[in-house]
């Protein structure tokens, strides 16, 4: 089945977000090794920050996978779910930033822009086109790409005489 133009947008936008919010991960990186060292029980699992952002990037291509390419909706719901919490933390940064008890930086910019990309991709996922996506009729997949419909038979069944045996 050819992909409609919202799944091709929706995709463009998740990759979009999620380069950025590699970029935001790597560039505090220090400081979240920081913060998991702070704490005497975690000091010494160094491999708990790469776990949990191999994870994460697993969970991505994932959801990517059975969103923009094998249409599941439950992992569109899932995006949808993930978009609303992360439109939920991004308040809290901004309600500091209208305080004034924070201070506007590259990698806030950058990781509110990267949650701004994610929900206008997961808004794609509700557009007319998603919705044939993500449908569950397996006859549009199944004649989606074809110029004809499922098959009829032009000639009814032959009867037969079950009751006499030749």
């Amino acid at each position: 089945m050819i992909r409609p133009d919202a799944i091709v947008r929706y995709e463009r936008l998740y990759w979009a977000a999620f380069v950025l919010d590699t970029v935001v991960t790597a560039m505090t990186w220090t400081q979240r090794e920081a913060i998991v060292t702070a704490y005497p029980v975690l000091a010494k699992a160094t491999w708990i920050l790469p776990t949990f952002q191999a994870i994460g990037i697993a969970v991505t291509v994932l959801l990517w996978y059975f969103t923009a390419r094998a249409p599941s909706v439950v992992a569109k719901w899932v995006v949808v779910v993930l978009a609303a919490l992360s439109t939920l933390t991004a308040i809290q940064p901004l309600a500091a930033l209208a305080n004034g008890s924070a201070t506007l930086g590259t990698t806030s910019i950058l990781s509110l822009i990267a949650t701004a990309l994610y929900v206008a991709a997961a808004v794609h996922l509700f557009q007319p086109g998603s919705k044939i996506w993500f449908a569950k009729d397996a006859d549009l997949d199944t004649y989606a790409d074809r110029d004809i419909g499922p098959p009829i038979d032009s000639a009814p069944p032959a009867k037969t005489d079950k009751g006499n045996v030749a």
